[in-house]
């Protein structure tokens, strides 16, 4: 769970060519694919992280768990980061 949202964001990246301003594939695969992707990696990293915060001990180590809420907050920042990006380039004139 912890890095399902980063083939995720990787996939966004190379169906938007690296947010070209002309991508050579079709208007669905380039431009609302990649939306439906980060959104579906928000619910993903949030979920991740609403799991590592239960399961966190009172007792012992919890750096590991704290390692992954940060990951998944992370995700989160990156894909509506995506998300920005994708609206301002393909969709704002």
């Amino acid at each position: 769970m912890t890095i399902a949202p980063a083939p995720l964001l990787l996939l966004i990246w190379f169906l938007t060519e690296g947010f070209s301003l002309r991508p050579s594939l079709p208007h669905i695969f380039s431009k609302i694919a990649p939306m439906v992707l980060a959104i579906l990696s928000i619910i993903i990293a949030i979920f991740t992280f609403n799991l590592a915060k239960d399961e966190e001990p009172e007792w012992g180590p919890a750096l590991p768990f704290k390692v992954i809420e940060g990951a998944a907050i992370a995700y989160v920042v990156l894909a509506v980061i995506f998300l920005l990006l994708i609206a301002s380039t393909y969709f704002l004139p």
